[in-house]
């Protein structure tokens, strides 16, 4: 498996000038699941959150969700090929 790392970033706002990708997860219905929506960059989740608002704002979202690119763990037999956000 292959989890990209962030660029730095001198002079970006946020807590850390590390950026790093994060998930965007979205639903319309509290009746309906998580749909991955897509993925923004960020130096931390706080920018990840309102990138992911301005950038996916097509729906009324009743609720979205960002987490790390690395927090996710591939499974399955093609797991140690599976490569998230190579750059």
């Amino acid at each position: 498996m292959t989890i990209s790392k962030g660029k730095r970033r001198p002079g970006a706002r946020g807590s850390s000038t590390e950026a790093r990708y994060y998930e965007v997860f979205g639903r319309t219905s509290s009746h309906d699941a998580l749909t991955h929506l897509g993925s923004v960059e960020a130096p931390n989740p706080d920018l990840a959150q309102v990138r992911a608002w301005y950038i996916y704002d097509q729906h009324e979202w009743r609720e979205m969700c960002v987490a790390p690119t690395d927090a996710f763990v591939p499974m399955g037999r093609a797991a140690q090929h599976t490569t998230i956000k190579a750059v």
